[in-house]
């Protein structure tokens, strides 16, 4: 039985999805797939909310990816993308649900609401016909990540992912050249390499990269990785365990004696331009941060920074901060027209083609295990440090855990974490009563 059943399909039967969904359709326009959606000359328009454009750092592969998309369906398909800022992103899908306006492309949301409320609704169209359809797809997702997204019935909402972008730490050897292996090292044995090297670390937001570094203390405890891992099919809500406080009482000593000058009160942009900005020898991030390290943004470097400077790898223990059993990026609204869902499906089978997918992992890392590579594509790879030591490091013997962030009521990660971390940084929290303030809202958003 997969995460989705059990958690979210509990009492909701599949008469109820499918009455849910029709009723849907019934009162969305003609079109079914709302008000953005058109017809021009035998050409099939929608639009896509999406916060992977403009400044994000997310838009660099998508918008192309969605104009190649245009260009080889040109006479027959147009995608148009709304900004949508990331913060807001959740609630807009969830405002657009209410308003029966759901985008025929749902770019995810929010975990919980599609596992718990959307899914169950029969909000989401069944790709599982699909899939079996066209095994050139279907063979290339993970395995771990087919099983999450197939419920009981075998329906499948959630469009499984073939990629897995292991999160580790890049280090600038300017600043800090171990001359160590740092692949043989365990936990205590890295930090005491580090020393007292810089570290940048964003609070604010979900304070995502405190919450990466925490991710890789907490796994790197007796029980830690076990613990995260128990997220997947519940979430957690009690943080007085031992592997968790003793990995925040490590985090918070870093914060007050190695934290870069501005990581309190820190965005993601500002932890990463500590790290471009000489300012910290090493972050934790994902392999898409190497677009931010080669050449063609040296605009945003200073203070010496140099891309070609920096290398990557996983944490110790060949342990990578990703999660295979997971919801994917996409799913289509179940009250789209037959030809919108004829241009969702063709979409989803264009992003998933081999083509795309290395172009892809050339553009923001990670691996895909179940494609054979071209050779090409190996060559490009080897080109780019960083990308070429993650890949190095992903091997047969890696260890998955999931983000911390992930694991946890959305509530919870997206506001309370961050904004008790502070709290932490200044000493105003010792490690268990942060443990405890979490646990706290964390059994509140359970009640709600």
């Amino acid at each position: 039985m997969s995460n989705i059943s059990r958690r979210s399909f509990v009492g909701a039967s599949a008469a109820v999805a499918a009455a849910v969904a029709a009723g849907l359709a019934g009162c969305n326009n003609p079109s079914g797939g709302g008000d953005d959606t058109q017809s021009s000359g035998g050409v099939v328009e929608i639009t896509i909310p999406s916060y992977k454009t403009g400044e994000n750092v997310g838009a660099v592969f998508f918008e192309p990816q969605v104009e190649r998309f245009n260009e080889k369906y040109a006479d027959k398909y147009h995608i148009t993308l709304e900004s949508v800022p990331q913060d807001g992103f959740n609630d807009r899908l969830k405002q657009l649900a209410q308003q029966k306006q759901l985008p025929v492309l749902v770019q995810g949301g929010d975990i919980d609401w599609q596992t718990n409320i959307a899914f169950p609704q029969g909000l989401a169209y069944d790709i599982s016909g699909w899939l079996n359809e066209h095994p050139e797809v279907k063979d290339l997702v993970l395995d771990d990540a087919l099983a999450y997204c197939t419920n009981d019935d075998g329906t499948i909402y959630s469009m499984p992912l073939p990629t897995v972008r292991p999160t580790g730490y890049y280090w600038n050897t300017a600043l800090w050249d171990p001359w160590v292996d740092l692949s043989t090292l365990s936990m205590d044995e890295l930090l005491a390499e580090i020393g007292d090297q810089k570290i940048a670390f964003s609070t604010a937001e979900n304070g995502w990269v405190c919450g990466l570094f925490l991710t890789a203390l907490v796994a790197a405890e007796e029980g830690g990785a076990d613990w995260l891992r128990g997220g997947v099919e519940e979430k957690i809500v009690d943080f007085n365990q031992s592997a968790f406080i003793s990995a925040v009482t490590t985090l918070q000593q870093l914060l007050q004696n190695n934290a870069a000058s501005n990581s309190v009160g820190a965005t993601y942009a500002d932890a990463e331009n500590a790290f471009l900005s000489s300012q910290a020898a090493i972050i934790s991030n994902g392999p898409w941060m190497s677009s931010s390290l080669a050449d063609t943004n040296s605009e945003n470097w200073s203070n010496g920074f140099d891309g070609a400077n920096v290398h990557a790898a996983l944490w110790p223990g060949q342990m990578g901060i990703a999660n295979t059993s997971s919801l994917g990026e996409w799913w289509i609204s179940a009250a789209a027209s037959d030809a919108e869902k004829q241009l969702a499906e063709d979409f989803l089978a264009f992003v998933y083609s081999p083509e795309e997918i290395e172009a892809f992992l050339l553009a923001e890392g990670g691996d895909a295990p179940k494609l054979t590579y071209t050779d090409s594509f190996k060559e490009e790879q080897a080109k780019t440090q960083t990308l070429a030591d993650l890949s190095a490091d992903t091997t047969a013997e890696t260890e998955f855990v999931p983000c911390i962030l992930d694991m946890i009521p959305a509530s919870v990660a997206n506001s309370d974490f961050g904004r008790e971390l502070p709290q932490l940084a200044n000493g105003t929290y010792t490690p268990e009563q942060f443990a405890q303030a979490l646990t706290e809202a964390a059994k509140e958003a359970s009640l709600t």
